[in-house]
């Protein structure tokens, strides 16, 4: 379970005290020479000899621009102002990074179809969260968010194509594109296990994660992508929501045979909110989560369903259901036996024709909750007691060019924290979704470490500020009704720790 221990290691993190804040990264005094320097080459460089990384939208800065980097002993803040002065950006850092913001960005909604509504059951008009919406032949999607809203903004070239709706369920729908914005409401019809005109052959479950593994290179990309994702964490308090951030991300993922190349993030813009909850006595962070929700991609990483790790599980046949309009196998998965480390149990979902995995559940296994303290918790004050209480992972991917890619991931971790200091017991509930709105072949392009979101960065502290009009060019998940609230509220301090209390000599 290599992976997976990688991932829950670092991702979220208790802090509890107030820390200091070292000399501002921006503030250092650099000196180079270069005659003649591309941008990015100097930003490589200054990565390189001084230890610092950039995150920024590589459309703000032209590849090609070329200059004269001639400074001694100035600041950094200084130098990259005379370098960036015609192009209309801003600077902020966080520890070693400093993020390279647009002051502004052109908006083309003219060029989009805005599609809103609602998906509700046609059997009792109940609101469908979580239901897939995308392109039939396109690599464009989104979903609905928990009350059934969703939002899709839609190239105007693709008007009189098809958009098909899917709930796990429920029978898929489709809809033609309007010429023009529209607000509509979709009803599913709860679907029934129909076997159509396939043959279906009960098998073992370790034969068909053996199928499974044999037709990878048929059923996933075998050519590295650039996806475009929506990625949202939220915090919860005893129900409240006392944090959230929303990014749009670049990944680049590479071909699904190469297993241990791992994707890499690029950050593109965010907004976050804060809430002023003053009984926040614990703070809790997802560090890293844009970077490792893009490697929770079953079908590539995870060794639960790998050659390597077909010892350390049990696989079970638990019948057959339909997906995505798909005959399905339901294949249940838990170790055989439990060490020191971290185990997993779930449902993974092939479909019965080409062996493909279309959809993956799972948590972590009851022993391993019991022990994942040390694994989910890195840091906390003395007289603090943290308990994890629940976890759930869910991933899926959807059909473009005769191939499966990734889709949607989400997941849910509940913490509870009792401050015997100040008697207070507290649950949080921490979320992230991230979904794939679009894809394209790299075509040899890829990200750069230096443009690179780093697993050990922490989401919510990378965005610096919150551009409205940023959102129009780009599909999200739509917020839920009281998550909106939280992001049209005034913005206060990220750092919502109280300070210690001070005890009297």
């Amino acid at each position: 379970m290599k992976f997976f221990k990688i991932f829950f290691c670092i991702w979220p993190m208790f802090f509890v005290s107030h820390l200091g804040w070292a000399q501002d990264v921006l503030d250092e005094l650099v000196s180079v020479q270069y005659p003649h320097i591309k941008i990015h080459a100097f930003l490589d460089s200054i990565h390189q000899n001084y230890n610092v990384d950039f995150s920024y939208d590589p459309s703000v800065i032209p590849s090609d621009s070329s200059f004269v980097a001639v400074f001694d002993k100035q600041s950094l803040e200084e130098v990259l102002s005379i370098i960036f002065k015609n192009h209309h950006v801003g600077f902020e850092s966080v520890d070693r990074q400093i993020i390279i913001t647009t002051y502004q960005r052109e908006v083309f909604v003219k060029d989009f179809i805005l599609l809103t509504g609602v998906v509700v059951s046609a059997k009792n008009d109940q609101l469908l969260p979580l239901v897939n919406l995308a392109l039939k032949d396109e690599p464009i999607g989104t979903t609905t968010n928990m009350e059934g809203q969703f939002e899709f903004l839609i190239p105007e070239k693709f008007i009189g194509k098809k958009i098909y709706f899917s709930s796990i369920g429920f029978e898929a729908d489709s809809m033609t594109i309007p010429e023009e914005d529209t607000i509509i409401q979709i009803s599913l019809d709860p679907q029934t296990v129909r076997l159509k005109e396939v043959e279906v052959r009960y098998l073992i479950a370790d034969d068909i994660v053996k199928n499974f593994l044999k037709n990878k290179e048929k059923n996933y990309p075998v050519e590295s992508a650039l996806h475009t994702a929506f990625f949202r964490e939220t915090i919860r308090q005893d129900g409240k929501f006392i944090e959230a951030s929303e990014a749009i991300l670049d990944i680049y993922k590479s071909s699904y045979l190469k297993t241990f190349d791992n994707e890499k993030v690029r950050f593109v813009r965010g907004r976050k909110r804060v809430e002023d909850t003053r009984v926040s006595y614990a703070r809790l962070r997802l560090a890293g989560g844009p970077v490792l929700f893009s490697r929770i991609d079953v079908a590539k990483h995870l060794d639960f369903i790998s050659e390597a790790n077909d010892k350390n599980y049990f696989y079970m046949n638990k019948g057959k259901e339909v997906i995505q309009d798909r005959v399905v196998y339901k294949v249940g998965f838990k170790p055989v036996v439990e060490l020191e480390d971290i185990y997993y149990e779930g449902d993974l979902y092939f479909d019965i024709e080409s062996f493909a995995l279309i959809c993956a559940e799972f948590s972590m296994t009851k022993r391993t909750l019991r022990q994942s303290e040390k694994y989910l918790i890195q840091k906390q004050a003395k007289k603090v007691k943290s308990s994890p209480v629940f976890t759930h992972y869910y991933i899926d991917y959807r059909a473009y060019n005769n191939k499966w890619i990734l889709n949607r991931v989400s997941g849910e971790l509940i913490i509870r924290i009792h401050d015997k200091r100040n008697k207070v017991k507290s649950e949080y509930l921490a979320t992230a979704e991230m979904i794939i709105t679009d894809s394209e072949a790299a075509a040899g392009r890829r990200i750069k470490y230096s443009e690179s979101f780093k697993p050990n960065y922490v989401l919510a502290k990378e965005i610096v500020d919150y551009d409205p009009d940023f959102w129009k060019n780009y599909n999200v998940i739509k917020p839920e009704e009281d998550l909106e609230k939280v992001f049209k509220a005034s913005v206060v301090d990220i750092n919502v720790v109280p300070k210690p209390k001070k005890t009297k000599p």
